[in-house]
């Protein structure tokens, strides 16, 4: 057997006994999670579950294949370091396994913001790991890894904190001079809506009201021939449906409120639903909990994606024959906008491809 299969071999176990429903350290760390205020316990288990209907020993041979790893290609020689961002629960799961798919030594940041859900995956990973090559090491403190440093960076946050990290990085000698850098700075998504039934405004209220709409792929730009009217009464229904299932984790600050009043005095057309804004137009796009409706074709859609493509993370649409002429990125369905899959690719870049290149 090929130490390449060896480790597809022992990262599946280790994922199957983690998501395993006898895994106490797994539950602990859910009800932890929610106890202490980081997400929703509706939030967690969805993202549990979304990562549970996109693991299988297929799909990461399929990973495996398209990106040309094997037992000569790999990272093996490696040192990654990933830091992890923790808006969302078990954001950095896809950068974890990767690395460690890859071959490479994996060093991880555990954020504070998520402090508890990773590392019981990554605890199976090192139990499970004696049947393979692959090395774990992580913490919670950068420091701790002070004077260590790595032949590659993986990073996700907003482009003012990059900065900050590089600052990082260099006061704790964690980078020499031929380190590289893989920097995601995306940070919202856009869907292009051409149909307006109920299974459809069920997906887009999805896909904009999850993680209270905090993720890179979270839909905070809608593009639409019908005006914000035209959907309002079925949307509302569907945004009501969500957050009865799902209530709303975290409260919108004051100034959304303000936003609302100032869009009612310029007579905006707009959906108040008290812990979220829909407005047409008023770009800004410098607060959580709003999304910006825009009437418009596929000609719009190319257009903003070029005017915001440094920012734009993916693109949905409702319908699988749907083409957008003049668009750069890769196009996704409406339906997958919270459930990506094992090999999805942020800001466009596969990381498995990445770190064996």
């Amino acid at each position: 057997m090929t130490n390449t299969q060896k480790r597809i071999n022992a990262l599946f176990e280790a994922t199957k006994n983690w998501l395993h429903d006898d895994n106490q350290y797994l539950a602990d760390a859910i009800d932890r999670t929610v106890r202490e205020g980081y997400f929703s316990f509706e939030d967690v288990n969805y993202a549990i579950d979304v990562i549970r209907k996109s693991i299988s020993e297929s799909v990461i041979e399929k990973w495996v294949k398209r990106a040309e790893l094997d037992d000569e290609h790999n990272a093996s020689r490696k040192n990654v370091l990933c830091l992890h961002a923790g808006n969302l629960p078990l954001v950095g799961f896809q950068d974890a396994f990767a690395t460690l798919l890859s071959g490479a030594r994996y060093t991880g940041k555990i954020s504070r913001k998520d402090p508890y859900l990773l590392p019981t995956f990554l605890n199976e990973v090192k139990k499970t790991g004696q049947w393979s090559d692959m090395d774990v090491q992580w913490t919670h403190r950068l420091g701790d890894f002070e004077g260590m440093p790595h032949d590659a960076v993986v990073f996700a946050g907003s482009e003012s904190s990059v900065p900050e990290v590089r600052d990082a990085i260099d006061k704790f000698e964690l980078a020499h001079e031929g380190t590289q850098f893989l920097i995601r700075t995306a940070h919202f998504s856009m869907a292009y809506l051409d149909q307006k039934d109920n299974k459809t405004l069920r997906e887009l209220a999805d896909g904009i009201l999850r993680y209270g709409g905090k993720g890179c792929r979270s839909v905070a730009v809608v593009v639409s021939p019908f005006l914000i009217d035209d959907v309002k009464e079925g949307l509302t229904d569907q945004i009501k449906n969500f957050w009865l299932e799902n209530p709303q984790h975290e409260l919108p600050p004051a100034k959304l409120k303000q936003q609302y009043a100032y869009n009612e005095a310029i007579e905006r057309p707009q959906l108040w639903l008290k812990y979220f804004l829909l407005q047409e137009g008023g770009f800004e796009l410098d607060q959580d909990f709003v999304c910006y409706w825009v009437q418009g074709g596929k000609s719009k859609v190319a257009e903003l994606s070029q005017r915001y493509e440094s920012q734009l993370q993916s693109i949905y649409v409702t319908d699988s024959q749907t083409e957008v002429p003049d668009l750069k990125q890769e196009i996704e369905l409406l339906t997958h906008v919270q459930q990506p899959a094992l090999f999805w690719k942020p800001d466009g870049v596969d990381l498995l491809e990445w770190l064996i290149d």
